[in-house]
């Protein structure tokens, strides 16, 4: 019988080098893709929440909001990514004077809120490193003394003002009725590539969500400023920051 012929090293070395050679390939592409990924879960989760809170203010028959508490005014620069909101249930079907973060607490205090509260800032609890909630250029005035919010009503609609709706999302220079919250890839942005998600939301109340190989417009505004780090107060409405200058991150007004 003929002897079975080994392996030599020569050629185990070869194996080894092919087998390093695309792990190194693997491992760029993954470092790409990470960053696109969770840009493209942080406007899904948005998207849910916000048909969520559709949903059930024409359940309730109340209103609801989505409240905006941070966001990266200019997300080409700097490590940290920022991006926060909240989602709360009013306690009228119109000219709501409280507001309690979800889930709902019978007993008024708020003191439960991890359904509705969404950070996705590096070591927060919905973290997603390296994403941030781009500022949008104009103020989102939001309804009666309540800032920074979309407000649906019990009939799905958003009670917001029609100034709200100024986003170009079909990118060809004219406001198109909507408004548009869109989630950055830093990592992509700051090597001169434009990768974010954009959950779009008509006066109606319903969204679209899109990806943007040139970043969604918005109309010329005041963009806004202040200290990253604020928190809603649930059922007092929610507090926010003051109008300081702050980071690349931007909180929003007090939301009162």
């Amino acid at each position: 019988m003929r002897g079975r012929r080994g392996v030599t090293l020569v050629e185990i070395a070869i194996v080894v080098a092919i087998i390093g050679v695309l792990a190194a390939i693997g491992a760029g592409l993954l470092t790409e893709l990470i960053p696109s990924w969770r840009a493209r879960r942080a406007a899904l989760d948005f998207q849910a929440h916000a048909e969520s809170a559709r949903a059930m203010a024409v359940a309730d028959n109340v209103q609801y909001r989505v409240y905006f508490t941070e966001t990266d005014a200019d997300p080409a620069s700097g490590a940290l990514n920022y991006g926060e909101y909240w989602v709360q249930r009013g306690d009228e079907p119109s000219h709501s004077t409280a507001w309690d973060t979800l889930p709902v607490d019978m007993s008024g205090t708020d003191n439960m809120q991890e359904e509705g509260h969404v950070n996705i800032q590096k070591d927060q609890e919905d973290s997603l490193p390296g994403v941030s909630l781009r500022t949008p250029d104009a103020a989102l005035a939001g309804v009666d003394t309540w800032g920074d919010s979309l407000v649906f009503n019990p009939r799905g609609q958003l009670d917001n003002p029609a100034s709200d709706f100024a986003c170009d999302a079909n990118n060809d220079g004219s406001v198109d009725g909507y408004f548009c919250v869109t989630f950055v890839n830093k990592k992509a942005l700051a090597k001169g590539r434009t990768d974010s998600w954009t959950v779009v939301v008509s006066r109606a109340g319903m969204t679209r969500m899109q990806h943007n190989d040139d970043a969604v417009g918005f109309t010329a505004g005041s963009a806004l400023t202040s200290t990253p780090g604020a928190s809603a107060s649930g059922y007092a409405g929610g507090g926010g920051g003051g109008g300081s200058s702050g980071d690349t991150g931007s909180t929003y007004g007090s939301g009162t």
